[in-house]
């Protein structure tokens, strides 16, 4: 979908679902706390030490920002209608705006906005001051309305002045028509005017929705890209939820101990997602490789669960899932095992050299009699892991393999009969082969070569992939001279396996750029290639542009 192509209805309401879902679940949570405190505040005026258990982090005040101008503002019991129009501008600005492009940054404006918002609201909670007069007529039926779904709180900044400037200036350029611009800014002046002629709002909450907006239209421009976003929606919900469901514990708890931990936890998860939005806002390889860092076997090291752990666990867990998911539905298929060609298909790099591009294994405790002839057709096996969030299946598979040789030799001697039951990896015939005595010589060699997941291609320097497949080369050539000279095997002695997490995106993009770079491909050729030989793959251009594999071609034919 270019920038300019048309926007499916989906689209729309996918977008739409997702700022409006932020929204109610972050200002309900903001203001149901913000309510709770202020009680709570007035309940134990006179017990500082109950009110310090109960919120012993945070300030134990809600603040009061009216001025004397305020008191000087009128209440205009009409204005109901135009500050009600916020809401219905929100919904109707997601299907006014024309291109991807406009919908996207629709938003990530409305989208950063709310999540900027509700975080000032926990930590600097604000009510509004006077008593709103009593309301008759049919202009009552919304007063009482407002008063079910927005309490006086989540004052400072007010988010109905925000979205009024972010949605106009989104919805300014559709048309150049004056009758048009002048309409737009009349509804967006007057929402930001009922804000105040409502007594919804005080002059200082208007000057910081002001201000917020304004740097919203700063930020937004700068997100590289939806994943930032969607890492620091995560960062911030997550500290919100778990801070507010901890003060709500807390209260029936009242320690101060318990307190402390909770905020300690919510401050963790969301620094580790801040750290990770950084990480996909300024690409850098190197830097990524000691963040995610992995010991030589593609074990995350302590210092990383440290640091990633939520996302980390997270990861590990659809992983499983999707493992676990994948077996049942092969297993209700009845269609006896998977093909390792349909799959994995193997591709012949050179002679005794082969490559294929996997998730990361699962079962490997369990390896079939088919998987471990599979696999043991290679002297050495190779594994390129590409997957920040989980470990790699490299030490697993050689156990697994080794395990499975001792099983082996112990059933050739008659030891029993080897109990094994099927392991999720796809086996290809046309490189089956007989036991072999000299498996123990068997090698695992790896490479740590990290990309945030989704993260695109383009974003990873030339030369970054040139250094890893001149590595790839290099061992290779080493093994190759080493099985001559040992006279081992003359074919099929190496597999270049490279992995990735769940599904095949960073694997099959690897493999397919390591081909373009040894001459197996070319610019014109690799798409149907990955579409033949990895349909399940989910790879476009955005992903693996037409202009990284054009300078991989390049410098393939300088090196």
């Amino acid at each position: 979908m270019t920038s300019n192509s048309p926007i499916s209805m989906t689209s729309r309401w996918i977008s739409l679902a997702c700022a409006l879902g932020v929204f109610a679940l972050l200002y309900s949570l903001t203001n149901i706390y913000a309510q709770t405190l202020f009680y709570d505040i007035q309940f134990y005026a006179t017990q500082f030490s109950k009110l310090s258990s109960i919120n012993s982090v945070w300030p134990k005040k809600v603040h009061i920002l009216a001025t004397p101008i305020d008191a000087a503002i009128p209440f205009v019991a009409l204005m109901i209608v135009p500050y009600s129009w916020s809401i219905i501008l929100f919904c109707a600005s997601f299907f006014m705006v024309k291109t991807p492009a406009q919908l996207s940054l629709l938003t990530r404006k409305l989208i950063l906005a709310t999540l900027f918002a509700c975080f000032i609201f926990y930590v600097f909670p604000a009510k509004f001051t006077f008593e709103r007069p009593t309301v008759l007529g049919w202009t009552h039926y919304g007063y009482q309305f407002l008063h079910i779904t927005d309490k006086p709180f989540n004052q400072f900044p007010s988010l109905h002045v925000t979205y009024a400037v972010l949605i106009g200036t989104s919805l300014w350029q559709l048309s150049k028509s004056a009758l048009y611009r002048l309409t737009l800014c009349c509804i967006c002046s007057l929402i930001i005017i009922s804000t105040v002629l409502t007594y919804q709002h005080h002059l200082l909450d208007i000057a910081g929705g002001l201000l917020l907006a304004a740097l919203i239209l700063v930020i937004t421009n700068k997100l590289r890209n939806n994943l930032v976003l969607k890492y620091l929606t995560v960062a911030i919900s997550g500290f919100l939820i778990l801070s507010i469901a901890g003060f709500m514990l807390n209260r029936s708890m009242t320690s101060i101990t318990f307190a402390g931990l909770y905020h300690l936890v919510a401050t963790y998860w969301m620094l580790s997602f801040f750290v990770l939005a950084w990480a996909y806002q300024y690409p850098n390889q190197p830097r990524d490789k000691l963040w995610f860092a992995k010991n030589e076997q593609g074990r995350l090291l302590l210092s990383t669960w440290l640091k990633f752990a939520p996302l980390l666990l997270g990861y590990r867990l659809m992983w499983y899932v999707g493992q676990r998911y994948q077996l049942t539905q092969h297993t209700k298929s009845d269609c006896g095992s998977l093909n390792h060609n349909d799959i994995c298909p193997t591709h012949k790099i050179a002679d005794s050299i082969y490559a294929v591009a996997t998730p990361k294994l699962f079962g490997l405790s369990k390896m079939s009699d088919e998987h471990y002839s599979y696999f043991s057709n290679f002297a050495t096996i190779i594994v390129i892991d590409s997957a920040v969030e989980t470990n790699s299946h490299s030490l697993s598979l050689k156990q697994a393999l080794h395990t499975h040789h001792t099983y082996a030799q112990a059933q050739r001697l008659g030891a029993g009969h080897l109990n094994v039951s099927n392991l999720e990896v796809n086996y290809d015939s046309s490189l089956s082969c007989d036991f072999h005595p000299s498996f123990a010589a068997f090698q695992m060699r790896y490479l740590y070569f990290p990309l945030l997941d989704l993260q695109s291609l383009r974003e990873i320097d030339t030369q970054d992939f040139i250094h890893l497949f001149k590595q790839i080369d290099t061992l290779t050539a080493l093994d190759i001279a080493t099985n001559i000279t040992k006279k081992k095997r003359p074919s099929k002695t190496i597999l270049i396996n490279f992995q990735c997490v769940m599904g095949l995106s960073r694997s099959v993009a690897l493999h397919a750029l390591y081909l373009i770079y040894r001459g197996h491909l070319t610019t014109d050729n690799y798409v149907t290639w990955i579409n033949e030989q990895y349909p399940k793959a989910h790879i476009n251009d955005s992903y693996l542009p037409k202009s990284l594999v054009d300078k991989v071609g390049g410098l393939a034919k300088n090196t």
